[in-house]
């Protein structure tokens, strides 16, 4: 972002860091987080009036993100640095885009199809995870003419595999469907590429002129102690977490499937855990093992969320930390325990390298195993297509995502670093970016990076305790349907009115966009009346007044990316230095922040 000021007459540009509340930063696309908050606050407390209010805002979210419907049961990364977090509590942002997705989820079938010329090269996208459906919605836009190639017989990738219990199948269909549907987007399920006749070489011929590979890690590692295999993975009763998860999904799993069998769980994140509590309400009596401690505040930490933890406890599962799993025993062909030698560490200097003391061990017997210690991606497929370097690492810009071997070939998603859903769409945006300009033969780097400083938190003397986050009693809910009340429409509006003071009006402009001012205010500083006296940087909540020294006198000003227009300084000011301006200063920069967004 930039500054242009005056030097004698010359234009000078000066670099400036965006300013954004902390919890945008966080957000891998940098979702508008304080403008949507602010208009749920501002919506009516009567539902029949406020549904119009939801649906645009609504209609605001899923322009830029599809999955925000999604997001509002699975992702909650801009919580972790609300600037409430430690006041009162983080804003439940999570609950807040759920109450949305509530409400704009059966109506979304009925919003019309995207106009759009498709006068652009047709682009081939491997995978219909969310990067590679995010890659293709942003391309469609671009009036490119992308083609989804997705192995399985289903849109939605690893989405799939998150239970029930935690987000509803109809949610996840409807997002799948309708971003499919309104962006005009070619699918081919059943369709591996790679194998037979369907190779890039081939993509190529049939004019697809980009590649976009963004097959996700469809396959379970292995169990292993002290970098060999563990032995008797091959047992009946042994498992993997995906592919058990795959099956619930597609309904072959079905109620009381463990009826009262001891299954033992491997793994300490979310995975684990979302293996766990399915087993748990399939009728078994569930242990998990994980390497971690039970500090989460250590490097040696177990990594699943606390929620989940917290969830499997109240569920009745038990919790072994700190075990790795040296051997598994078997009777008959069939799994009957394993033998859990102490982990001493999980990470050293070099990494995930655990270390354990064998003369500390444990035997935990169990009627099925399953193993949920990480995915891989299809390596053959890869080493295939010769997108490995010499060292069999996947070799890729990490910036603009396209391949080092390969002209014209990206690859991004799980297949690339394993994360977050949010992290796969933010990389299926810069997927289609690296495209767009590739095929258009722009600069690839050329303005993409931003540079972001985190706004802080207003002066207040205390806070406002954040909605209550209510679950069904442990007791109640060993079943699929959901566990967490959502938000109710006055609970909704109180949480979205904590969220109004953190971030830059320029930003946000919630205000404007509901008519309710035409225009930012700026503040203007009458410096021949100005006494330099200070007031205006003491009632000053938002750091935005400040003094400066100008020809020997000190004066006051306005820093206008921090200024909120509030007035404050306006009426504290006992010489009448400072006035409101209907200033088009502030809409510029505003347009620059729309434009980094």
């Amino acid at each position: 972002m930039w500054q242009t000021s005056s030097n004698g007459g010359a234009h000078v540009e000066e670099a400036v860091k965006q300013l954004l509340p902390p919890c945008q930063i966080k957000c891998p696309i940098n979702e508008d987080i304080q403008r949507t908050n602010v208009l749920i606050s501002l919506l009516p407390d009567d539902m029949y009036t406020a549904k119009q209010g939801i649906m645009q805002i609504g209609d605001y979210l899923w322009e830029k993100n599809p999955f925000f419907l999604v997001c509002g049961y699975i992702c909650g990364l801009c919580e972790l640095e609300c600037n409430y977090k430690t006041k009162g509590g983080a804003i439940r942002r999570r609950l807040l885009k759920r109450f949305l997705s509530d409400y704009y989820t059966d109506p979304l079938y009925s919003k019309e199809e995207l106009e759009i010329i498709k006068d652009k090269e047709s682009v081939a996208i491997m995978g219909g995870g969310p990067a590679g459906l995010m890659c293709a919605y942003v391309l469609s836009k671009k009036g490119y003419k992308p083609t989804i190639f997705e192995a399985s017989d289903r849109l939605g990738g690893a989405l799939w595999l998150i239970p029930e219990y935690r987000m509803p199948a109809h949610t996840l269909q409807a997002t799948l469907d309708n971003l499919v549907r309104i962006a005009g987007i070619e699918v081919k399920l059943n369709t591996q590429i790679g194998q037979g006749k369907l190779t890039f070489d081939k993509l190529r011929i049939n004019g697809y002129k980009a590649i976009f590979v963004a097959k996700g890690t469809p396959y379970s590692r292995t169990l292993t102690f002290e970098n060999e295999v563990v032995e008797g993975q091959d047992l009946s009763g042994v498992m993997y977490g995906n592919t058990f998860l795959y099956e619930v999904s597609h309904g072959n799993i079905g109620p009381n499937y463990f009826d009262k069998q001891r299954v033992v769980v491997i793994g300490g994140g979310n995975v684990a855990f979302d293996v766990a509590r399915t087993a748990r309400r399939l009728g078994g009596e569930v242990t998990v093992v994980a390497l971690e401690s039970e500090d989460k505040t250590s490097r040696d930490g177990i990594p699943a969320d606390e929620e989940e933890i917290t969830g499997a406890w109240e569920e009745g599962i038990k919790i072994v930390h700190s075990r790795g799993v040296r051997k598994i025993v078997g009777e008959g062909g069939r799994f009957k325990g394993i033998d859990c030698p102490k982990c001493t560490s999980v990470f050293d200097d070099k990494g995930f390298n655990p270390k354990f003391n064998c003369s500390d061990c444990i035997e935990l017997n169990g009627d099925i195993l399953i193993v949920a210690v990480g995915q891989m991606p299809d390596r053959i497929f890869l080493q295939r297509e010769g997108l490995l370097d010499e060292r069999g690492r996947l070799s890729v810009d990490p910036f603009t995502l396209q391949s080092n071997k390969k002209e014209n070939v990206f690859i991004g998603g799980d297949v690339r670093k394993i994360g977050f859903m949010i992290e796969a769409v933010k990389e299926g945006m810069e997927a289609a970016e690296s495209i767009h300009r590739s095929l258009r033969g722009l600069n690839m780097r050329e303005g993409r990076k931003r540079d972001y400083e985190k706004f802080d938190i207003p002066l207040r003397s205390s806070y406002k305790t954040p909605a209550e986050v209510i679950w069904i009693p442990p007791e109640k809910r060993l079943h699929f349907r959901l566990f967490e009340r959502g938000l109710t429409l006055p609970e909704a509006i109180e949480e979205a009115k904590r969220c109004v003071t953190c971030g830059p009006c320029v930003s946000c402009k919630a205000c404007i966009s509901i008519g309710f001012e035409k225009s930012l205010y700026a503040v203007e500083v009458d410096e021949d009346k100005c006494s330099g006296c200070g007031i205006c940087v003491y009632v000053c909540n938002y750091d935005a007044a400040r003094l400066k020294e100008k020809d020997g006198k000190i004066i006051s000003a306005t820093d206008m990316f921090r200024c909120k227009s509030c007035g404050m300084c306006v009426a504290a000011c006992p010489s009448g230095a400072r006035k409101m301006v209907d200033d088009s200063t502030y809409e510029r920069i505003a347009a620059v922040y729309e434009s980094l967004a």
